[in-house]
């Protein structure tokens, strides 16, 4: 089965084959149609649940031969079309959301470069404290930008815990709404917070580790690193880069502890 991108230029690349299959009437154009559809609806429904049941409901139609091919398809064209037409406004890329107390902007930057230099593009991170990655120039309200990007269902939320963190209102509020949401998540200990001091709706049993923990950090991070690739959808960095990148980390968090 080929490959189905999440993005607008799929749809239309789509919607061009269509009309496409429409004009020529080629018996194998129309059966890629009908296997493209297929790999639309598989991809699309978590964003789409009720465009792609349509597309699903033209396909019973066409089974049951209660409509001809060339209808199939214009009601196919015109679903597709619509889906092109309220892609941004309905999907929301993945993305990783790094929730931390400002206090602690200088470790978080580090941590920053190591995913950087992994793969992960600017728009698919935010983190309020780091420039590029944060709120931009006239965005408007910071609270409302932040509560924008926490309403994406595909976020991946990081929340390197410390007291500052604790100590912050703000971080606090992140914390309970990626609870609510169930966002997929992992938790940091910074150097010098402990297990025991986790509070609020993080299980200090579940998705943690901590910085200075040096005999499991390595393979923690690495696990976080398969995470992130994971729910991005990104290209693995080779093993010899990525244990490059993470030891450096490590090396620039023990020598500012």
């Amino acid at each position: 089965m080929v490959n189905c991108l999440i993005d607008k230029k799929t749809l239309n690349d789509f919607c061009n084959d269509i009309v496409l299959s429409l004009k020529c009437q080629r018996t194998d154009f129309l059966q890629n149609c009908f296997q493209r559809c297929q790999e639309i609806i598989a991809a699309y429904k978590p964003a789409f649940p009720e465009d792609c049941a349509q597309l699903d409901f033209l396909f019973w139609l066409i089974n049951h031969n209660y409509i001809n091919m060339n209808n199939c398809l214009i009601a196919m064209h015109d679903v597709v079309q619509y889906m092109h037409n309220h892609f941004d406004e309905i999907y929301k890329a993945p993305k990783v959301f790094i929730s931390h107390a400002t206090l602690d902007k200088p470790i978080v930057e580090k941590f920053v470069t190591m995913l950087e230099q992994m793969g992960v593009k600017q728009n698919q991170l935010f983190c309020s404290s780091v420039a590029g990655y944060g709120i931009p120039q006239g965005a408007g309200d910071l609270y409302d930008f932040i509560r924008n990007e926490m309403s994406n269902d595909n976020l991946f939320f990081i929340m390197m815990l410390s007291q500052n963190y604790y100590n912050s209102p703000v971080c606090l509020n992140e914390m309970g709404a990626a609870w609510v949401k169930r966002s997929a998540y992992q938790s940091i200990l910074l150097p010098g917070f402990q297990y025991s001091k986790i509070e609020g709706a993080v299980d200090p049993r579940d998705m943690c580790f901590c910085l200075s923990d040096k005999e499991n950090r390595e393979h923690s991070l690495s696990e976080l690193k398969d995470r992130i690739i994971i729910h991005l959808g990104i290209d693995d960095v080779s093993q010899i880069l990525w244990e490059r990148f993470r030891n450096k980390f490590i090396e620039e968090v023990d020598s500012q502890s």
